[in-house]
């Protein structure tokens, strides 16, 4: 027998286990691609996503700037026109003041009525009280004796003489018993001493009625015309008919700092909303424009890129999953032809060709010399049994043979066979692991094969070789050929008349 000293067993178990979980060579392409291209897949839908998802993103800040600009631009015009309109209703409050102060004895209303000289679109009346507080003459007929001594415009400038014009908070006229707003003027003596009250009453929802257009505000806009003192003089949103004198809502206080969105609490409507100070009169104008409307076409907008990316992503999905199921079906069509070539296909060992490349690179290792043993394996007598009993029998005493042997070596070493009832067994774990795996096959046959109902016992004769310098994987094979060899010529003559005994492969 050809043996030398087996070296680092372990080394070779490491060698082997690393073979078989990192397999080279360019066949491993198709498993890369398998595992590359659901990253892949997923890489690109990502970027995709994140693109339409930025550019949502871009868009959407773009509109709601545009539409805060747009109610800035709105709330500057409310303010024009809330000026506008108090300063024509202030016109006629000096034209009446002084025309009053200069001569009270000969002064009639009706006849500035009359001439065309109040001509005020909005106002409700014009009404003159002395300074006790009482109606002196009205635009408006009226009877009786009317008190306005408790109205706050007439005790602010009876108080207080450096007022000038005076704009009140929304209330119901006492001679025209409808909602209005006072503007009033102090009337002097010609001492300086306080001598009534010119009272302008302007309708309140011309502020808002007369500027609203739902061209600029849309459908569901907004403006309105606060007072510093807590009221509302004048709301409007869409269609719905302009709202006075309610209490001012509290949120209304806060998004007064320009281009605020907030959720209207009178309708409950999102708006983006800019505001203007009136300081002169202590007003403050408010614009707002719906959100969902100035988002409307980015929504419509966001469906077509949504849906774009959707279909791209089904699209891309699907091409990936057929690429995968092609890929698939190439490993598995390629794990197939790898089986044939490289496995016996009635015993399921690797085959000759296969375990003669696993030898080779085990001899071709820096360290195999002393360490790379092979064991071959030779029945007895097997070609006697298979023309005696048949080939199918020889068939299934071989597929269990080849599985005792798998079972001896698992984890040890690798088996393959030869052909015909040759087996060769390739071990890196060196001299001594060999001879174990080799009394394990020997102890692994003694036991009989039951085939259909009958027990067969088929001996084996063994031959180890251990790779020496200078050896290739075919001179190592032949060394081990050279021993079984001889074992079996041992064999042939321990079985001759001369020395009877019992034959190593028997049939029972």
């Amino acid at each position: 027998m050809n043996t030398a000293p087996a070296a680092r067993p372990q080394t070779g178990r490491l060698r082997t286990f690393l073979k078989r979980l990192l397999p080279r060579g360019p066949g491993n392409a198709p498993h890369r691609a398998f595992i590359l291209l659901p990253a892949l897949t997923v890489l690109i839908l990502a970027v995709l996503w994140v693109t339409i998802l930025m550019r949502l993103r871009i868009e959407k800040a773009a509109v709601l700037h545009d539409a805060r600009v747009a109610a800035g631009t709105v709330a500057s015009a409310l303010d024009t026109h809330t000026l506008k309109t108090i300063h024509d209703v202030d016109a006629i409050a000096l034209l009446v003041k002084y025309g009053y102060e200069t001569s009270p004895e000969t002064f009639d209303l009706k006849k500035y009525q009359a001439y065309g000289l109040i001509t005020a679109d909005t106002a409700l009346q014009v009404t003159l009280a002395g300074p006790d507080g009482h109606v002196i003459a009205s635009t408006i007929p009226f009877s009786g004796d009317i008190d306005l001594s408790d109205r706050k415009h007439v005790r602010v400038h009876r108080e207080r003489a450096d007022v000038g014009l005076f704009v009140s908070d929304p209330l119901v006229g006492r001679i025209s018993r409808q909602w209005s707003i006072q503007v009033t003027r102090r009337i002097n003596r010609p001492d300086g001493s306080f001598g009534g009250v010119v009272i302008v009453s302007e309708n309140p929802a011309w502020l808002t009625d007369g500027f609203y257009t739902s061209a600029a505000l849309g459908e569901h806009g907004m403006i309105a015309v606060l007072s510093g003192r807590g009221s509302m003089l004048s709301r409007r949103a869409g269609d719905a008919p302009s709202r006075t004198g309610d209490t001012l809502p509290t949120s209304y206080v806060a998004p007064r700092v320009n281009d605020e969105l907030f959720v209207d609490p009178i309708d409950h409507v999102e708006r983006i909303v800019a505001s203007r100070e009136v300081k002169r009169y202590g007003l403050t104008v408010m614009a707002g424009l719906s959100v969902a409307e100035a988002l409307d076409d980015y929504y419509r907008m966001r469906r077509v890129y949504v849906t774009m990316a959707s279909v791209i992503s089904l699209i891309l999905v699907g091409l990936s999953t057929w690429i995968a199921a092609l890929i698939l079906k190439l490993l598995k069509g390629r794990e197939q032809l790898h089986r044939l070539a490289h496995t016996d296909r009635l015993t399921g060992l690797s085959n000759r060709g296969c375990i003669m490349d696993w030898l080779d690179e085990a001899v071709a290792a820096p360290d195999a010399v002393g360490r790379v043993a092979v064991i071959f394996v030779d029945l007895d007598r097997f070609k006697e049994l298979n023309d005696t009993f048949g080939h199918h029998l020889g068939d299934t005493i071989l597929a269990e043979i080849a599985r005792r042997l798998k079972e001896v070596a698992q984890g040890r070493a690798q088996i393959g066979r030869l052909g015909g009832d040759e087996f060769l067994v390739v071990s890196e774990d060196g001299e001594v692991s060999a001879r174990s795996i080799a009394e394990a096959i020997t102890t692994s046959l003694e036991s009989p094969i039951g085939v259909h109902g009958h027990a067969y016992r088929v001996c084996a004769s063994l031959g180890i070789a251990v790779l020496q310098p200078g050896e290739r994987a075919a001179d190592l094979v032949k060394a081990a050929d050279r021993v079984m060899y001889d074992a079996k010529e041992r064999s042939r003559a321990s079985r001759a008349p001369s020395a009877p005994s019992a034959p190593k492969a028997l049939v029972a």
